[in-house]
């Protein structure tokens, strides 16, 4: 009985941080923005070539990631009460093979945010097509892995990658020759720490999304983007060492549960500590002035 009431109040904690609580902080951070700084005063923070009325498209954007997000909480709290009243036993979920449907709904939870992501970018995009200038302005100083973050940070990263690397492999060193899927896990974590680093280099290296963006917020924003990937990566290393821990000793009645905590922590690593680490009372908007 534990395991399940562990299970609803985590997957209703998910329910509400993914698809309420998140979307209303990004909706409220938008909103304030239109209206404090409106295109009238503050013409390039709408320039765009694509939207005859910019403030407009934002709205409406607005609009459908407030409804997609409360359509994926409506149809989250639907599952939970056909699970109550069908008499399914989450603690039965790994058993039967249902663990894929955890990680798709959380998958499906993400889908509003990634599209927002996914037009934000292409809307600086067009921002960076539709400036006049043709002057760019670089920072003197280069921008500097550790001047974002501790190194005891990465290493950590790094350390906890390669333990639980070498911890995989222990494990499942009697089960030669391995199937498939044990390649998989480690061609697919691999693969999203390597990401992780690329993402990293880009914005260190890379050219700004924001072709107007302020010296000092480009460089909380990419700090921001730096901690939550190393962040990233230390709870996923430790999440993976702790499944196999669950496998060793038996435990996969409460896996449902972990992996449930785990993709919260990872929400709260990624996207909540972009919000957190960028105020957006704390920008300065003088730049998108008309000169």
């Amino acid at each position: 009985m534990m395991i399940e009431l562990l299970f609803y109040a985590v997957f209703l904690s998910q329910i509400f941080l993914l698809s309420i609580y998140y979307p209303k902080k990004i909706i409220e951070r938008n909103l304030y923005v239109l209206n404090t700084y409106p295109a009238a005063k503050y013409p390039k923070l709408y320039l765009n070539s694509y939207f005859a009325d910019p403030e407009k498209a934002i709205k409406r954007g607005l609009r459908r990631f407030a409804v997609m997000n409360g359509i994926i909480a409506i149809f989250g709290l639907g599952i939970l009460a056909s699970m109550a009243v069908s008499g399914y036993l989450p603690s039965t979920i790994k058993e039967n093979e249902n663990l894929i449907f955890v990680m798709f709904f959380f998958a499906l939870q993400m889908v509003p945010h990634l599209l927002s992501e996914l037009s934000t970018w292409r809307w600086y995009k067009l921002m960076r097509e539709a400036r006049a200038e043709t002057i760019r302005t670089a920072d003197l100083k280069p921008r500097l892995l550790f001047d974002f973050i501790s190194p005891v940070y990465v290493a950590l990263a790094v350390s906890l990658y390669v333990g639980w690397l070498v911890f995989y492999i222990y494990i499942h060193r009697e089960a030669t020759p391995w199937a498939w899927n044990q390649y998989v896990s480690i061609f697919t974590i691999t693969a999203v720490n390597l990401l992780f680093v690329f993402t990293v280099f880009r914005f260190l290296r890379g050219q700004k999304i924001d072709p107007y963006q302020a010296s000092q917020d480009r460089q909380k924003h990419i700090g921001a983007v730096i901690k939550s990937h190393v962040y990233g990566s230390i709870g996923m290393s430790l999440f993976l060492i702790l499944m196999e821990l669950v496998n060793v000793y038996h435990l996969d009645k409460f896996e449902p549960v972990f992996l449930g905590g785990f993709l919260q922590v990872m929400a709260v690593v990624g996207l909540g500590t972009m919000l957190r680490s960028i105020n957006v009372k704390d920008i300065d908007f003088s730049v998108y002035k008309e000169a």
